[in-house]
């Protein structure tokens, strides 16, 4: 991966610490500042955590939330109007899909929903749409979509797109290269990078006071202490980023030359449909492998079994975990949502940490042979 300049933290204008620090108040002294009035609207910490942000996403600016769907929601509700025409995914995040589905119609937006893949997409918007929402790199099952094309074809009809690029991070992918309108990540997930907060952001160029100006009606604002976390994650990324992606390769090699394991879903596998687009779209491997285990075998005595590796319904952390997308992030769905998406009982999704790759290998083994 090729190496970009550090992103510091700036001084602060009283001790000048070379750490930003956290500024735990609700509220400021109108009499010095009318800049900072009352932290849900605007607090230090949380603003030099958008700054950075705004920076590795290569946009002008970035607005932070109080988790990964109040950026997504929050977005949405701010550019989006009765009447407007949303073309969506079925393959997106379990919650998104409900938001749109349950949520927006009640409102007058229209939501078309297409089947999984970029040809699928880009049919959906050739007939008309005001705004595409997709994720750059699909959950669970890590279907790459083709950034570059989508988005030049909405610019074409005028349409914005916003691109959930959590799976990708921007170390691998920065959607803003290809004219991406809106960029939304689950800060929780890789960017955090260590499984103790949660926050969400959007990242653009254009309508951004107007997303920004939605966050301080919906309140859906991030705490400080959350933003310092963030900021804590920011400077090691691009380090767990790369030990993670090399390692979540050989394992997606591994997985699929295991007997008992029926498929692997991994861009940049050689018999992987994505693999072409990956290699011109991402900067390296993802740190995700989904794969599905055999149907013999059981997927609660493999989740029980594991010693290294924690079955837990979130990812991009430091320690290696797994979830079960069928009971945990996609469990609201109905069975005919799950069917039509690819979501089966037997499927896994694994977040590699930065444990030896050897051991994470041996406790797949392990559970693969004790789930009988």
């Amino acid at each position: 991966m090729p190496t970009r300049l550090p992103i510091k933290d700036r001084f602060d204008d009283h001790a000048h610490s070379l750490s930003f620090p956290v500024f735990f108040t609700s509220s400021y002294d109108s009499r010095k500042d009318r800049k900072y009035r009352y932290s849900r609207e605007l607090n230090p910490t949380v603003e030099e955590l958008s700054r950075q942000l705004s920076l590795l996403e290569n946009t002008e600016r970035s607005i932070c939330f109080s988790s990964g769907m109040g950026a997504i929601t929050g977005t949405i509700l701010a550019l989006a109007k009765p009447g407007d025409k949303l073309v969506m995914p079925t393959d997106v995040f379990g919650r998104t899909y409900l938001f749109a589905k349950n949520f927006l119609t009640k409102f007058g937006i229209n939501v078309k929903f297409v089947e999984p893949g970029t040809d699928s997409l880009l049919g959906a918007v050739e007939e008309h749409a005001d705004i595409v929402f997709f994720e750059s790199l699909s959950n669970p099952l890590l279907r790459l979509y083709d950034v570059d094309r989508i988005c030049r074809k909405a610019s074409d009809i005028g349409a914005i797109t916003i691109v959930d690029n959590t799976l990708a991070t921007p170390i691998l992918l920065k959607p803003s290269l290809y004219g991406c309108d809106i960029i939304i990540e689950s800060l929780s997930k890789f960017i955090g990078g260590h499984n103790n907060a949660i926050g969400g952001s959007a990242s653009g160029s254009l309508m951004m006071d107007t997303i920004d100006e939605n966050r301080r009606s919906l309140g859906s604002s991030m705490d400080p202490m959350s933003a310092y976390l963030f900021i804590l994650g920011l400077k090691t990324i691009d380090l767990r980023i790369k030990r993670s992606s090399e390692t979540a390769k050989a394992i997606a090699r591994f997985l699929n030359e295991n007997n008992f394991v029926s498929k692997v879903y991994y861009p940049g596998l050689s018999d992987n449909s994505d693999n072409i687009s990956a290699k011109t779209l991402l900067n390296g491997s993802p740190p995700i492998v989904s794969f599905l285990l055999d149907e013999g075998k059981d997927v609660q005595k493999f989740m029980e079994s594991l010693r290294i590796i924690t079955p837990a319904n979130t990812m991009g952390g430091s320690n290696s975990t797994i979830s079960n997308p069928y009971t945990m992030s996609h469990r609201n769905l109905s069975e005919d949502e799950k069917l039509r998406l690819g979501i089966t009982k037997n499927l896994m999704r694994l977040s590699v940490g930065l444990e030896d790759l050897d051991q994470i290998i041996q406790d797949l083994e392990q559970a693969i042979k004790y789930a009988q």
